[in-house]
């Protein structure tokens, strides 16, 4: 009968030792904490700057758009048909400059956003990192990107177990 309670007791142990163990989760707001770098509003600044040197350029490429329309509208019942043709010619590439001029500045000031953005993304994935350590937590979860921030070597990865489940290889 001791053997069997000495047994018991030995078996009962390592799960109370685990279940004694502290499992420590956490969770942030990352947009928050992004917002609050004194770095953002010299990022803010320079994506704004450019911005409006994008806009100004789109609205001459606009004037010299809506000056080429009157002045075709204007003058086009004395227009030869040859003429015609090649000032509607002239307003379609003006068109289509504009167009891409568009898409090539949305393109470079996410780009620039980008870059400017990046070494500010990776001071605030270190910082998580080290609180991560510092604190022993298992996961960090971002309420704002419901995504894991930071997950510790010490996680289970339970990817095969699923898998062998599911019978897949």
């Amino acid at each position: 009968m001791l053997k069997k309670l000495a047994l018991i007791v030995l078996c009962a142990l390592p799960i109370g030792l685990l279940s004694a163990q502290e499992v420590k989760l956490g969770h942030i707001n990352s947009k928050e904490i992004v917002s609050l770098m004194p770095e953002m509003a010299t990022i803010q600044k320079t994506v704004d700057d450019l911005s409006k040197s994008y806009e100004d350029e789109i609205m001459k490429m606009r004037e010299e758009y809506n000056a080429k329309i009157k002045e075709f509208q204007d003058k086009q019942d004395s227009m030869p048909d040859g003429i015609k043709q090649v000032r509607m010619s002239e307003i379609q590439e003006i068109e289509q400059r504009i167009t891409n001029f568009q898409q090539t500045a949305y393109q470079e000031l996410q780009k620039k956003q980008q870059d400017l953005f990046a070494p500010v993304a990776d001071k605030v994935r270190k910082a998580i990192n080290e609180v991560g350590v510092e604190n022993n937590y298992l996961y960090i979860f971002d309420l704002s990107t419901q995504s894991i921030l930071y997950q510790s070597p010490k996680s289970n990865d339970i990817t095969a177990q699923v898998k062998k489940k599911l019978g897949l290889k």
